[in-house]
């Protein structure tokens, strides 16, 4: 896709929201995921089962520490176990003691703990146990104090927990598993003023939180990772459900903002409900914002924590929405918090299903042409991991902590096998099949061969293969297309290119290489009427022969997107231009459209300038059109795009700006110059910067320090010209934009100037600069250091990168450091980055050529005009010079007398 489909974090899966011209990839293309010395993670056991935690806690503000009392009931399962192990992590324990069943006393008990685990001795009789402990902790993970400082003045005091994967056991002893679910209960001390939130239903009365004593109780039982306690100062803004009771709670004064982004929260829980036949499963729903949040969201249940980007101003709003995260998080409450992956590595259960459920939404409110683009997106996000950081099963236990897996796989392709699965049993089967995998697992923990026995029990198919291919094994279809057609026969020619493709892997399986059994569609349109054709695709190669009456106006492939794989087509050009003109949907015509900017007629061009023009066009189509026209990089596709840089619909504006950064023409220059200096949408003023960067032209750098430091929503404007800085590649910016990387600037700014330094110097201060950010809190900020100093791709960065590792407690930040001391070393990427810069510069001197040699032609003789079959417009001189007839005669009295000689 041309344009970053989804601009809000979520639970663990970052955005590219800082810079999001950066990918995903890495230097080095299909990596395998399992790195050196990670072990295979299976189940733990369960020995005991922990039935509630009730919690007593008092938060010592000024200290960041926590100090009280948990106590948790137990079961036994296991009828020999003779120990309890708790997870606790850092704790200063003051004493452990049992209670055998429901009466008696607490009496001291027998334990061992070393800083990570708390074994408790139980009585071998004891069928039930409760174990009380108490405790004060200053955790490092889990629970969060935020407080300003004097480069940080509005920072607001708050704190708040974030539990997911596995840090709850830094502020609380507890089976820190999913597949343990309790009920829980909290009282909490907090400063006087301050409100607090955590899970279920609030039990404090008025006087007491006036003293600052909060209680909540949670009946039903939710894993550790799902608790939260949110303390600070907020206002509240209620709202209802079909009964159900919906607060969000925003930073004072941002009420407006508040409303604005939350609006929806009603009609979400009221669709997904009838949608998946299960209501909303809580009593209550809450949605927090705070400050500095890790995620963009947590699914805490009942009690969502969101971070402060969701909060949309007016201009935010215009092409900004915060629907996609709150319906995330939304859908979570279902999937994950009513039933819950038994373990991480069936994760996709959670994430999967919750990313699937924000296009279901889109789709209720804005249509199928939202819903599939959207699903587009996803597709485009998978495979941009796919096919340069590594490629991985969806299930998969090679992991060093269960954070590395919550990516773009888990994710994204997540929901596109959802979105497959939907397809393919269709909508009725499909939510039958869910109803019954919700109500039948409740409460409880799944695996994915829960889901799929309820679909196929909904269903009568035979799922399994289907979840062989797209879930258990890694990889994805990466298809050729071809399409010919010679008297009544349309011939389709289909190779999987991944099955050719040599592995050097010894599992061929793993590397994603083999061959997919899939249904291929075919929309033939002929005479204005649409034949829908499907093969079925089980061989490496494969050729069709389908009988029409005569050739096809064009032939969408794939229509439905039934495959999420890399789909390349190759047919003639003049049905590409009758498939964007002439396509019954939306998708047909952005199908076309992404496959004309390899086409540079002007035919072709004129027909792509036509599509961006239409202003009743779905947008994302235009969108396509403008990306295209881009690609063409030809005078008459810039002369297109500068016309529509002022378009009325914000997203195709943004489009046209990234389009016109491919052009280094002063023309370019001068409409992002306009678009980057003054527009409605913080994102166009953004996308605009960074493309002005990209065109070279000396009117960009005072332009781009003009803008740099204007404020926007999250920060947005400032990173696209600190993105525009570094496609400039002038020297005078790198002094700007090191400034930029220091504490006190907003974390998205700072995090686009770290990943522009290496495109500006890879020179020793400039590596020196990153490797003194590796010790920042900001987990995202980490994560971009680290491929910064990737992409300069000096060695010497390996020492400060093994030290930061040995102390790094965030698993995201360990997996990249880890990737990255694989891949230093070599020549690095700014080798690659330069090669790919010297290719971009001959593209561009190529397209300018082509220009100058066609008006050059047309100057020179009368032409007329012929196209041969594959549709690309060719030129026949009619008559030619008197001269060259003259030479040309020679030659051939000449060439007629040597053979006479011989």
């Amino acid at each position: 896709m041309s344009l970053e489909h989804r601009l809000h974090d979520r639970c663990a899966c970052g955005s590219a929201l800082s810079s999001y011209a950066h990918s995903s990839a890495s230097a080095a293309s299909g990596r395998p995921f399992a790195l050196a010395g990670v072990q295979r993670v299976y189940e733990r056991a369960r020995p005991f089962q922990v039935t509630h935690i009730a919690l007593d806690l008092r938060l010592d503000v000024p200290k960041k520490s926590v100090a009280g009392e948990a106590t948790l009931d137990v079961s036994r399962i296991d009828a020999r176990a003779k120990e309890l192990a708790l997870d606790a992590v850092g704790f200063d324990l003051q004493a452990v003691e049992l209670r055998v069943g429901d009466e008696g006393k607490f009496a001291a008990v027998e334990h061992v703990y070393d800083g990570q685990t708390l074994r408790v001795s139980v009585p071998e009789a004891a069928s039930r146990v409760t174990v009380r402990v108490r405790y004060s902790a200053t955790p490092r993970r889990g629970l969060y104090f935020l407080a300003p400082d004097e480069h940080v003045r509005d920072r607001p005091a708050q704190v708040w927990s974030q539990c997911q994967d596995e840090d709850a056991r830094h502020f609380f002893p507890c089976i820190d598993k999913p597949h343990n679910k309790q009920s829980t209960s909290l009282r909490v001390t907090v400063p006087e003023g301050w409100f607090a939130l955590s899970n279920g239903t609030r039990e404090s009365d008025e006087d007491e939180e006036q003293r600052g004593v909060y209680r909540y109780r949670m009946d039903d039982p939710h894993p550790s990772y799902l608790f939260t306690l949110v303390a600070g100062e907020f206002e509240r803004i209620d709202d209802e459900a079909d009964g159900v009771r919906l607060h969000y709670f925003v930073p004072k004064g941002k009420t407006d903002e508040g409303k604005r982004t939350f609006r929806r929260t009603p009609d979400m829980v009221r669709r997904f409900g009838k949608l998946t036949g299960v209501a909303y499963p809580w009593k209550t729903y809450s949605q927090i914002v705070v400050s500095d949040f890790i995620f963009g969201g947590m699914e805490n249940t009942t009690a969502t924590t969101m971070y402060e980007h969701i909060l949309l101003d007016e201009r935010a709003a215009i092409d900004v929405t915060a629907d996609d995260l709150i319906a995330h998080e939304l859908a979570h409450h279902w999937f994950g918090d009513l039933v819950t992956c038994r373990d991480w590595s069936h994760a996709w259960l959670n994430e999967g299903f919750a990313t699937y459920m924000e296009h279901v939404d889109r789709e209720g409110y804005l249509g199928r042409e939202e819903y599939e683009h959207g699903v587009r997106g996803d597709v485009a996000a998978y495979l941009g991991e796919a096919g340069g950081r590594y490629r991985r099963p969806i299930v998969c236990q090679d992991y060093e902590a269960p954070i590395d897996i919550f990516d773009r796989h888990l994710y994204e392709k997540g929901a596109c096998v959802l979105h497959m699965l939907r397809l393919e049993l269709g909508d009725e089967a499909f939510w039958r099949g869910i109803k019954t995998y919700l109500e039948r697992h409740a409460r409880g923990i799944v695996e994915t061969r829960d889901l799929m026995r309820a679909l196929e029990e909904a269903s009568g198919k035979s799922l399994e293969r289907f979840f062989e291919q797209w879930v258990f094994r890694a990889g994805h279809p990466e298809l050729e297309v071809k399409l010919d057609h010679d008297g009544e026969a349309l011939t389709v020619s289909v190779k999987q290119a991944q099955a050719a493709k040599e592995s050097k892997e010894k599992d061929k399986d793993d590397a994603g290489t083999h061959v997919f059994a899939l249904d291929l569609e075919l929309d033939i349109s002929i005479d204005g009427e649409v034949r829908r054709e499907v093969r079925r695709v089980e061989s490496a190669t494969a050729t069709f022969t389908i009988r029409v009456p005569k050739r096809p106006a064009f032939v969408v492939v794939d229509p439905e997107l039934r495959i999420v794989g890399d789909v390349r087509v190759e047919c003639p050009a003049d049905m590409l231009r009758a498939q964007l003109a002439g396509a019954k949907t939306a998708r047909g015509r952005l199908l076309a459209a992404s496959l004309m900017g390899k086409l540079d007629d002007p035919a072709t061009t004129r027909a792509l300038g036509a599509s961006l023009a239409k202003e009743d066009e779905f947008w994302g189509v235009r969108a396509e059109a403008a990306s295209a026209l881009g690609e063409v990089r030809s005078d008459d596709a810039l002369t297109h795009l500068v016309a529509h840089a002022r378009t009325g619909h914000a997203k195709v504006r943004r489009a046209v700006a990234a389009a016109l950064g491919k052009f280094r023409k002063a023309q370019a220059a001068e409409a992002l110059k306009s678009l980057a200096l003054r527009d409605a949408s913080y994102l166009v003023e953004a996308e605009a910067a960074r493309a002005l960067g990209a065109t070279r032209q000396g009117v960009a750098f005072d332009t781009l320090i003009e803008v740099l430091d204007r404020p926007s929503w999250s920060d947005i404007v400032r990173a696209g010209a600190l993105d525009g800085l570094a496609a400039l590649r002038d020297e005078r910016a790198q002094a700007h934009v090191l400034t930029r990387t220091r504490y006190g600037i907003p974390t998205r700014g700072r995090r686009a100037a770290i990943m522009a330094l290496p495109k500006l110097s890879t020179d020793r201060k400039v590596r020196e600069a990153l490797e003194d950010l590796l010790d920042q809190s900001d987990p995202y900020l980490k994560v971009d250091v680290v491929r910064a100093l990737v992409d300069i791709g000096d060695a010497k960065s390996r020492g400060p990168l093994s030290r930061q590792i040995d102390r790094e407690l965030d698993g995201r930040v360990r997996r990249r450091i880890r990737e990255a001391l694989r891949d230093l070393g070599g020549a690095g990427k700014r080798e690659a980055e330069r090669l790919r810069e010297d290719l971009e510069t001959l593209r561009s001197e190529h397209a300018d050529l082509k220009a100058r040699l066609g008006k050059l032609e047309a100057l020179l003789a009368p032409k007329e005009a012929t196209s041969k079959p594959n549709g690309i417009l060719h030129v026949r001189d009619t008559e030619k010079p008197e001269a060259e007839k003259e030479s040309g005669d020679k030659g051939k009295k000449r060439k007629k007398d040597e053979r006479a000689s011989r």
